[in-house]
């Protein structure tokens, strides 16, 4: 593992915010997290609004403990949610394409080692994305 990998978790619709505040308090609450993963806001000045709305949770990964965690975390997130899937789309910075591939795999719910599904399952919406210039993978939505 890259001793740091970046997970950039985006949403859009007119619930945006308030689903990437619950997904923040979810992994903020979530203990085998802490000290393996770093949880970073990003907001956005939305004009018309009085303070900043939050845009992306950025997530830090510089454990191995971390690694396995935070797809744990975020199916359990997604799950507390029963039959509607929050939609949220997934970016991985910092890995080398296999490692971004394996990591947005098991975001979907796949074991690790499963190869690449075709997009067809509940809640997808595709498959993983392709390598981006920083050297992770773009977007997907788990």
């Amino acid at each position: 593992m890259d001793s740091r990998l970046q997970v950039r978790f985006e949403a859009a619709g007119p619930d945006a915010g308030q689903e990437l505040r619950s997904l923040l308090d979810w992994f903020t609450d979530d203990r085998s997290l802490r000290g393996h993963v770093r949880l970073e806001r990003i907001a956005a000045d939305v004009p018309g609004r009085m303070g900043p709305d939050l845009e992306t949770i950025l997530a830090v990964i510089s454990t191995a403990t971390g690694l396995a965690q935070l797809p744990l975390s975020y199916l359990a997130w997604r799950r507390s949610h029963g039959h509607r899937t929050p939609p949220v789309t997934v970016h991985v910075v910092g890995a080398d394409p296999a490692e971004a591939e394996a990591l947005l795999r098991r975001l979907r719910g796949a074991p690790a080692g499963d190869a690449p599904d075709d997009g067809a399952g509940p809640g997808d919406a595709g498959g993983a994305g392709d390598a981006g210039e920083d050297g992770g993978a773009g977007g997907d939505r788990p």
